[in-house]
Order: structure tokens, then sequence, then C-alpha cells
């Protein structure tokens, strides 16, 4: 029985720098950060036109350069953008052009798939409810403050799900959940 335990064991590698690849490891780290800082711009312009309704009724788009974002909003939209950009870091560091074997082959290309497939399912759920929100009274600070936290950590979760699914990567997990509180953090005060 232990024998059979130790040959679960060896199908699994661990996650390292060398196993990803030193150029997919540190490349999948810079363009995270930098999709990153994309996407909180782009979340803080969605938010700014969600308000395009008292901008219409007033006749100046001074509303829209003077709008004041909250600090939950801020928060929330620091720690989507990491979420969404840690996709492509996952997607770069999936992309192993040959495995060991070919059922680890194939598992890195669906994580690959389900990485991209995951960011814009969920990307564009989320703008969707922006727009929703925009024009009724509802607002996700007000009435679903936690459930929006819900986007970023199913996403980062499920990455590394798939992660998990093919290295042993709980020290990994650990950290770069670290850096993730730390980012999204940085991210909500720019």
């Amino acid at each position: 029985m232990t024998n059979q335990y130790a040959d679960l064991k060896k199908l699994k590698s661990d996650f390292t720098i060398n196993e990803i690849g030193k150029f997919q490891f540190y490349s999948g780290i810079a363009i995270g950060i930098g999709f990153s800082l994309i996407f909180n711009s782009l979340f803080r312009v969605f938010l700014k036109m969600c308000n395009v309704g008292e901008i219409i009724t007033d006749l100046s788009w001074s509303n829209y350069y003077s709008y004041e974002f909250s600090i939950y909003y801020l928060i929330l939209i620091g720690f989507t953008s990491v979420g969404f950009s840690f996709c492509f870091t996952t997607y770069l560091w999936m992309s192993k052009t040959f495995a060991t074997n070919r059922k680890k082959n194939i598992r890195l290309r669906m994580a690959q798939t389900n990485t991209i497939w995951i960011l814009f399912g969920t990307l564009f759920f989320l703008l969707r409810m922006f727009w929703f929100f925009a024009g009724v009274n509802l607002t996700i600070e007000k009435d679903f403050a936690y459930l929006g936290f819900m986007f970023p950590i199913f996403i980062y979760l499920y990455c590394w799900n798939l992660i998990s699914d093919i290295y042993k990567s709980k020290k990994p997990f650990l950290m770069t959940s670290l850096i993730i509180i730390v980012i999204g953090i940085i991210l909500s005060g720019i």
C-alpha cells in the first residue's frame, strides 16, 4: 500500500522556478504586475462611467473628473485587478512547451485554457454587473459588500487549483497569497 502511495507522490513535481522555467516564471510575474496596473486603471474608469447618469443630468463632465472613490471601491478594484492579472501569470507559468509525460502536457494545456476562460468569463460578468448597478439604486458597496470580494478570491483560488492539479504547491501558494494581498493594498492606494 505504501509503495502505491509513493508512486502517486512522484506524479506531481514540486512547483519551483526551475520546474516552471526561469524565463516563464519571471516574465509571468512581470506581465502579471503590468496587467494589474492596467486592470486597476480600467476598473476605475469603468466605475466612473457607471455614474454617467449623473453626468448627463448635470450636462457637465466635471462630475466625471471630480468623482471620488470610496475606500471600499479602491480596495475592491485593487484586489480584483490583481486577481485578474494572476490569470495571465498562471497562463505563462503553465506554458511549458514539453512536459515530462503526455498526461502532464494535457493538464498544462487545460490549465492554460481554463485561466483565460475564467478571466474573460468573470470579467464580462463583472462589467455587466457594474452597468446593471449604474441604472438601479443598488450598489456593490452597500448591498453586496462581502460578495464583491468573492470575485478576486474566486479567481485567485481557481488559478491555484489549476496549478495544484499539476504541481505540489502548498508553500508557493502561501507565499503568493501574502504577495497578492500586499500588491492589492498597494494598488488600492494608487
